[in-house]
Parts: structure tokens; sequence; C-alpha cells
């Protein structure tokens, strides 16, 4: 799916290499490899992101020496791009291309090419100029043995002007990544409190998450955030509340104890803490915030816990917010939106193991944009195991497809994604305040599918997302330089 509110777009490099000893032998071979080039740019601009190629002194964009490669990853390098596709035109020496790539300092992806060529009738010029996978054991043996693990690899049929279906899905999900990779750069994220008490799971360390996601965390406090709620004009509430009311579906109490009525004034105090949030947000430069604060009954803590619904409203703008200040899973949140994938506060909740559905879900926030229609609010006596009382919202995911991406932690600190696929079905659900989707995760015992996910090393939070997303998570990990398990 496509997340309009993905605001940055990831910026590639494209490195287009030539064997330069074909020009003279081949007259317009260097032409047509242009061609060829050319058309793989059109697919990667078709893809949403900013792609940068280097011009030589001849006025065109192929590198096909040693000098002109490293210039090339130079200007790379100044462009700050967050991936570079090396295109190889068919047979390039290495030698032309590794050290600009050592000095682009970013992943690398691999790309290869052939168009359809009729064997029996080939010359030795179109046995060239129609690509040919001959350059590419070449190009990973040289890059690994330069010190550079390439990100990846990618060979695919060129169909003229495009390329077959299967490549064209794996760069695009490549483009995904770079997306992905330019929204961590330079984000700051906020920890406001301090992790549940006891969930030993969610604990992190902040420079490890710099270390890993070039996200920097900052410790932003309870009196700065309480002061913006006190400062709230009468417009800016009035304008929250219009906001809330166009949003959601206003719920009467239902079967269960814990609902109760909407009231005016719960509308009125949690539009006032959702405008204090928005400043908290402006204010302090932040893309994601993991939060929780529990007090002896005081105004801290019932600020604390009227966060849900301006919550919800922030993720749905690609700020994630997480709550029990898991840091780890606001990470997974901001990764899945910024794949546009979206992302939603999610844990396991009962297994219905006659059904084999697991539900997921959590008691906010939650990701309006790939809610299941118009997103409903209920007011809650209790938030179960937390303090206070208040609004929530009670909504499932979209039918169809589904990924979960949990982010795990060892013993060292280092950091792993874990993922599951499936699908979210429609069905029955409590109606309790909470948001819950019925997950189905394939014809395999449910129960071994718990077991194997809790196995994973996983913390008991994940983001739940939209979509088949296991394979450009896979190929993020391969970026970021960490292992990826998928359950699913």
């Amino acid at each position: 799916m496509d997340i309009k509110e993905v605001k940055k777009k990831g910026k590639v490099g494209l490195m287009v290499c030539g064997h330069k000893e074909y020009w003279p032998q081949f007259p317009g071979m260097k032409e047509q490899f242009i061609k060829n080039a050319t058309d793989f740019k059109k697919l990667l601009e078709s893809q949403g992101v900013e792609v940068i190629t280097y011009t030589n002194a001849a006025g065109d964009f192929i590198v096909d020496t040693t000098e002109d490669g490293y210039k090339a990853g130079l200007m790379f390098k100044a462009e700050d791009i967050d991936l570079l596709f090396q295109f190889n035109c068919a047979y390039v020496a290495s030698g032309r291309y590794v050290q600009g790539i050592k000095a682009a300092g970013c992943p690398v992806v691999i790309v290869g090419y052939q168009m359809s060529l009729d064997v029996s009738k080939a010359t030795t010029y179109w046995t060239h100029a129609g690509g040919g996978a001959c350059p590419l054991p070449e190009a990973y043996n040289a890059l690994t043995r330069s010190g550079i693990e390439p990100a990846g690899l990618e060979y695919g049929h060129y169909l003229i002007p495009g390329f077959d279906t299967r490549f064209t899905k794996n760069i695009s999900e490549w483009c995904r990544v770079a997306t992905a990779l330019r929204c961590m750069k330079g984000s700051i994220f906020g920890h406001l409190g301090h992790t549940y008490e006891g969930m030993l799971d969610m604990n992190f360390d902040p420079t490890t998450i710099e270390r890993t996601f070039g996200i920097h965390v900052k410790m932003v406090e309870m009196c700065e955030f309480v002061d913006y709620v006190h400062s709230a004009t009468d417009k800016e509430i009035k304008d929250k509340i219009k906001m809330i009311r166009d949003t959601f579906e206003f719920l009467d109490p239902s079967y269960d104890p814990t609902t109760r009525k909407i009231m005016d004034e719960d509308l009125d105090w949690t539009a006032r803490v959702s405008v204090g949030m928005d400043k908290l947000v402006s204010n302090n430069n932040l893309s994601g915030v993991a939060y929780y604060y529990e007090g002896l009954n005081n105004e801290y803590e019932k600020v604390a816990c009227s966060m849900i619904i301006g919550n919800s409203l922030l993720v749905s703008a690609g700020i994630p917010f997480a709550g029990e200040s898991d840091m780890k899973t606001c990470v997974a949140m901001y990764i899945t939106s910024c794949l546009g994938c979206g992302g939603s506060f999610a844990e396991f909740c009962p297994t219905i193991f006659e059904e084999k559905i697991q539900m997921v879900g959590h008691d906010g926030p939650h990701d309006i944009r790939i809610s299941d229609g118009k997103p409903q609010m209920r007011a809650l006596t209790t938030f179960h195991g937390k303090k206070g009382e208040g609004l929530s919202v009670d909504f499932s995911l979209k039918e169809g497809p589904i990924t979960m991406l949990g982010l795990s932690s060892d013993i060292d600190g280092n950091y792993s994604f874990s993922v599951a696929e499936g699908e979210s079905q429609k069905g029955p659900k409590p109606a309790n305040g909470n948001t819950m989707t019925r997950g189905y995760f394939g014809e395999g015992d449910i129960g071994a599918f718990v077991e194997d996910w809790s196995c994973s090393g996983i913390n008991h939070h994940f983001s739940l997302s939209l979509g088949h997303n296991a394979s450009v998570l896979k190929k993020l990990a391969k970026t970021l330089n960490i292992p990826f398990k998928q359950v699913r």
C-alpha cells in the first residue's frame, strides 16, 4: 500500500558502469548502453525516489575509468545519497568502480540485466549490448574482498522499455528501503517518562538506538508537556475537537462494564492534551515518542492517561507514539510507516484455537490510515494494568495481508528484526475500547506460531502494518547490518 503521509523520499545514486575497451571495437554500443541504463533510471524515478547520476567529461553518465568512478563516488557522497545502484551495462572490469563505491560510503545494490536475444542469430555486438550475467560474480567478489558487503544483487529480464515483474518488485523494494533510510537520518525520538515498571523486555539503551538506526533519543520532560497542555488556547481546543469528531465514530457503552458514556468533558480534556502533544512534537523536532508515566493521583498522571486519541492522530500523521515507553517498538512503527505500510502499536491478545486466529492489538495508539472503516472511540473507566480512565480507540486493521515487525535486542544490546506475515480477517472481536485485529497466520498450528514468535527473542510489543512486507524488511535489515528472522 502507499501511505501518503510519508514526509521524506529516498535519494538514490545510479552509477552506470561500462567497459571502455568496447567503444572503439563496437561503434554505437556505448549509445545502446546509455539507452538501456536510461530505461532503468526511469524505473527508479517511477518509484518516487530522487535519482542522482554522475556526468562525465563526455557529457553522458557512463563510468568507464577508475578516475571517473572515484569522482562519481565523491559526488554521490556529497549528495548524501541513501542507497547506490551499481548498474552493469555488460561486462565491466571491477577496478573501474570499486574505488567510487568505497568513496560513496553507503549501501550498494549490484544490478544486471539481459534483453531478449535470438541466440541463433546473435552477433558479438548484441551478445554484449543486450547486457548479461557475466559481470555480476566479479562485482560481488571484488566488493566483498574490498571490505564492502553489497546490500543486494538484482538480475532481471529487460523487456524494453520495462523489466520483468520480479526484478521490478525487488527494485521497488530497494527504493522503499532508501526512503526508510532517509527518514531515519537526522531523526529525533522523544523519551517521555519511563518504561512500565517491571517490563524488562522493553528496557533499551539510547546509544545503541543511535548506533544502529541513526536516531537520536532525546529525554523530554513531563513538566514541559503539561505546560503545553495548560497553555492550549480555546481556538486550538475547538479546532482539535472538530478534528476528533470528524475522524472518529463515537460509541455508546457496550456489554463490557469497563465502558461508559462519552462525556463532553472527556472530549474537551482529550483535545487539550492532544494540542499539548502537538506542541511537544513541534517544539522538540520529534519524529516519534515513547512514553509512560505513573504518578500518585496527580496532574501528570491525569495528562499521561489521556494521550490515546492524540497519539492515534499523530501516529496517523507518520509520527509514532509507543505506549509503556517501548522505544524499540516506536522505532519499528516508524520503519513500517516510512515503508508506506502504516504502523500500529500491538501485542498478542486472545488466541482462538478453534479458528487458528491470534488476535493482535492494544489499548492504543492505533494508525487510522490502516483502519477497517471509520475508527471508533469509547470511554473507559479502567485502562487494564494502568491507572486512570478516559477515551480510547476501538477498531481493526483493514481486511487483507498484514505484517508484524518486532525489534529484538540480545544480551549484548544488538538489534534484530523479527517478522511474521499473516492476514487480517473479518469476524467478531471484543467491544472493549481496545484495538483488536483477527490475525490468521496460516494453516499451521497457531500454538506453534505463538511459540516460534516468542522464542525469536522479541519483546512483547510489535508494529502491525498492512501488506506482506517481509521481503522489503529483509532488505532493510541487510543495509542496517542487523539479523533478520522470519517466523511466518
